[in-house]
């Protein structure tokens, strides 16, 4: 397993140097896919009982960085080498149109981005974690400013990198309070420990745990960086930061709060179940209300993040509440929307990226009629987006469905309060699923049918293969998943059960490869007969509808009455409209700002332009984040005060500063 590491060490490194030095990128392109298949390669035979722990001996010995492959951090591995694979095909493609220097940049930044995340899910010491941990951020804040000639982009990047420090400063505090409670670096000997230590400090660990890895997995209020730097990236990075890179904060929660620190005290479980409840609920509220594509599919990753969430919270209670069960599942259901989530969440973004290549842009309210022209790009997100709104018989369904299980098994074993809380879960979750689906309506029915609306999506084509391949790769990926749930179930019920020390309890959570059912009786799922009876219902419409064009005479084509009005392609429903009652019926969170400007040329009720723009009011930056900004602004100027340019000022500061020195010491 060594050469494996060492070979995909050495193919990433080679697919970064061939980026930059050479026009070309298929060779950048041809090592970026050996190193992720070396990688894929080490994670399957790990997760199928091989082990692996080597130091790599990379400076002194505190830089002598630990790798391991536990299977948790195999499966991992696995996801972030697959999907790379498929975005690495998808970017040698997407880059060819881009300027040399920013095409230079991307196919050498983007192997490394790759390569860190692999490394901070193989890190088993706190040195190699933040290392690669560090390699992350700046990597993944390097693609975003690709285009860092905008404004937009520079704004976006600044914020991005302010709240990835604010979490690495949040990590770094709790790993450092580890490290002196337990005088080592390394993660088998903080797992050890920890259970020791004081009740406040463990929990204090917690908190800077959750902020950290909550700021990088965009949990809400800490989301505000995700809907800047996603559109901006080159499409397959976004792909990589919203199907990855944020699941790889999501290994850090459960590595820290599962494997690490153990069980916690109730309220842990609490405080995640209800970020995720936020976070699912005011992700999808977000993304509706959104016309561009690329910002709607980032708050869609809010969105989901929160539904994982809400599974690890369930399993952190069950884990407190001595329900090793309803943990299992719980912890199953997590890992699985995972899984899922970077599936259909990275398809998407490479469909968003393919009608850019195109020529249509991102707003959907300039789009239309794509389907007929790029039918292959309209599949794969057509599927992706049935799997995102959690649709039978996809996988979406599958894992949403595991974390409903687990809801209601938490509200029907728990008190009076955790029946509350499980009830709330419910509701919230239910709530998600409906408005995913009716926001993917709205994307594929303006996006994909209808006529196009502007010269643009007239003229647009399908992109070439190399582009639209892996989303259909994906997208078949999210249909068999959901029709064969048991091939992950039950690896993932086992995975669960060692996260969680609970090999007794193992639960019987799937039976052969198309049913799944729970231990606890009366729930099963089995998408492949819903989705027979689906196919047959099809079926049955089809022969319908032939019979009736035959039986029945072509009706003449008549234009619609308008009024006396002319009828042209932005006539159609647009996205705007669709969006329109949800706006008012959420208008308490949304804050609608709204202006109507109307000109009239010779009688108010002729008029000739009316002007209309509206725009929601962004909660979170306006009323959380701005006044902190204010505030650390004011204390900015009334510091700057202190740096007058005056000598003599400094060497009074120097005086008072030795005096209290020599105060103290005394």
């Amino acid at each position: 397993m060594i050469w494996l590491l060492l070979s995909g060490l050495g193919a990433y490194g080679l697919a970064a140097l061939c980026g930059a030095c050479l026009r070309n990128g298929r060779l950048a392109t041809l090592a970026a896919l050996a190193g992720g298949a070396a990688f894929a390669a080490l994670a399957v035979l790990a997760l199928l009982g091989a082990r692996l722990d080597v130091r790599l001996p990379l400076g002194p010995p505190p830089f002598a960085l630990r790798l391991w492959t536990p299977p948790l951090s195999a499966l991992f591995v696995l996801l972030i080498s697959g999907v790379g694979i498929l975005a690495s095909v998808y970017g040698g493609a997407y880059v060819a149109h881009f300027a040399e220097q920013k095409r230079r940049a991307v196919l050498t930044l983007t192997p490394l981005f790759l390569l860190s995340m692999t490394l901070v899910t193989l890190a088993a010491d706190l040195a190699a974690f933040l290392i690669a941990w560090e390699a992350m951020s700046l990597t993944s804040y390097a693609l975003v400013m690709t285009d860092g000639e905008r404004p937009e982009v520079v704004r976006a990047g600044y914020v991005y990198l302010v709240m990835t420090h604010v979490g690495a400063v949040c990590l770094l505090a709790a790993f450092l309070l580890l490290t002196g409670a337990t005088g080592s670096m390394d993660f088998t000997i903080w797992a050890g420990a920890a259970s020791a230590l004081a009740p406040g400090l463990r929990s204090a660990i917690f908190v800077l745990v959750l902020l950290g890895f909550g700021s990088k997995a965009a949990l809400v209020p800490l989301h505000v960086w995700l809907p800047r730097a996603h559109p901006v990236a080159p499409s397959h990075v976004s792909g990589l930061m919203s199907g990855v890179m944020l699941k790889v904060a999501v290994y850090g929660l459960i590595l820290v709060g599962f494997t690490v620190l153990g069980p916690g005290p109730l309220w842990w479980g609490l405080l995640v179940l209800a970020l995720g409840v936020l976070s699912s609920v005011l992700g999808v509220l977000y993304a509706l209300a959104e016309h561009d594509l690329k910002r709607l599919l980032a708050y869609h990753s809010v969105e989901n993040v929160g539904i994982i969430a809400m599974g690890l919270g369930v399993a952190l209670i069950g884990q407190r509440a001595h329900l090793p069960l309803l943990a299992v599942v719980a912890l199953t259901a997590a890992l699985y929307h995972t899984v899922n989530h970077a599936l259909f969440k990275t398809a998407l973004f490479l469909d968003a990226g393919s009608v850019q290549y195109a020529g249509v842009g991102r707003n959907l309210d300039r789009m239309g009629g794509l389907l007929a022209r790029m039918p292959w790009t309209g599949v794969s997100l057509l599927v992706a987006a049935a799997s995102i709104s959690g649709l039978p018989p996809f996988n979406g369904f599958v894992s949403e469905w595991l974390t409903y299980q687990s809801l209601v098994r938490l509200g029907a074993r728990g008190g009076p309060l955790l029946a509350l809380c499980a009830f709330a879960g419910v509701l919230a979750l239910a709530l998600t699923g409906g408005l995913a689906a009716a926001c993917f309506v709205k994307v594929s029915g303006v996006g994909l049918l209808g006529r196009p609306r502007t010269e643009h999506a007239t003229r647009a084509r399908e992109v070439p293969p190399a582009m639209y391949v892996p989303a259909l790769v994906l997208a078949g990926l999210c249909l068999g998943l959901g029709l064969l749930p048991g091939v992950l179930a039950a690896p993932f019920a086992a995975l669960a059960s060692g996260v969680l020390h609970a090999g007794s309890v193992l639960p019987q959570t799937a039976t052969g490869a198309v049913l799944v059912t729970l231990p606890w009786g009366g729930a099963r799922i089995g998408p492949g007969a819903f989705a027979a009876f689906a196919l047959a219902v099809a079926a049955t419409a089809a022969l319908a509808s032939a019979a009736g064009r035959r039986v029945r005479p072509a009706a003449e084509v008549r234009a619609p009455w308008a009024c006396g009005g002319e009828i042209g392609l932005l006539s159609q429903y647009s996205a705007t409209a669709y969006a329109k009652p949800f706006r008012q019926v959420f208008g308490l969170i949304y804050r609608p700002v709204r202006s109507v400007q109307v000109e009239s040329a010779v009688h108010p009720f002729f008029r000739t332009r009316v002007e209309y723009q509206g725009e929601i009011t962004p909660v979170f930056d306006r009323y959380v984040y701005g006044p902190v900004l204010t505030g650390v602004l004011a204390l900015a100027r009334y510091g700057r005060q202190l740096q007058s340019g005056s000598l003599r000022l400094y060497l009074g500061y120097i005086l008072v500063t030795l005096v209290l020195l020599l105060t103290f010491v005394r």
